[in-house]
């Protein structure tokens, strides 16, 4: 996992945090993971955002604004900070949102290892809700528009919801297409068949319809043509 350890522009290190996450990733069996030492500057969201660290460890002694950890957050990796009870409270609420993980100040390489595998485990877990949500809105999504097209079928055919879910089905297997695209095909094809509306099409269905105060092509003269007496 690619992990960032930020720094202070000058190369501070509150907590001797290098020391200890390189006691950690030179361990036998953690080749998986790698270090790499950033500052913490300005520009901080915007590197992160472009280079997609997995997990960035930083100690809350260096005082990041706090606009800057919500961006990192935001971007999708897992935050370890090193911090004590006090200063963990100020990032408390975003815990209880993103993967985040605290470590003590001056962290042992032991408390470092515990973090490290929890925060990792933290973001497998965010992954997997997240496709479970995006699997479930697409069920949604998908089951909206057979219904659409079942009523489609019920309306024009006259058959029952059954009936019209039974011939999607079929149509689906004989075609080996997911229901969904047949579903979505039949309801491309109903708005193809719909008549347009009166706004859109008003050039289109009379395109030779004279202009304001133009004659008529079928009765030349009309508009000047006296009256006749009865």
């Amino acid at each position: 996992m690619r992990t960032w350890l930020l720094q202070g522009k000058q190369g501070e290190d509150p907590g001797g945090l290098r020391s200890v996450l390189r006691q950690w990733f030179d361990r036998p069996g953690n080749s998986g993971w790698r270090l790499e030492v950033q500052p913490l500057t300005g520009d901080l969201s915007a590197r992160v955002q472009v280079h997609r660290p997995e997990v960035v460890i930083f100690a809350a002694a260096l005082s990041p604004i706090r606009a800057c950890v919500e961006e990192m957050l935001a971007a999708g990796p897992g935050l370890l900070i090193a911090a004590d009870e006090a200063q963990s409270e100020g990032y408390c609420d975003l815990a209880e949102r993103h993967p985040l993980l605290f470590v003590p100040p001056h962290p042992t390489a032991e408390a470092m290892a515990q973090a490290l595998w929890g925060i990792r485990a933290a973001l497998r877990r965010e992954q997997y809700w997240r496709t479970q949500v995006e699997q479930l809105n697409q069920r949604l999504n998908d089951r909206i528009v057979i219904e659409r097209a079942k009523g489609v079928l019920v309306q024009r055919l006259g058959i029952g919801e059954e009936e019209a879910y039974k011939r999607l089905r079929i149509l689906s297997r004989r075609q080996r297409r997911q229901i969904r695209d047949i579903a979505q095909s039949l309801l491309d094809t109903q708005a193809l068949l719909l008549p347009p509306s009166n706004g859109f099409a008003s050039h289109d269905s009379a395109p030779g319809a004279a202009l304001e105060g133009e004659q008529s092509p079928e009765t030349p003269g009309a508009a000047h043509e006296p009256p006749r007496a009865p």
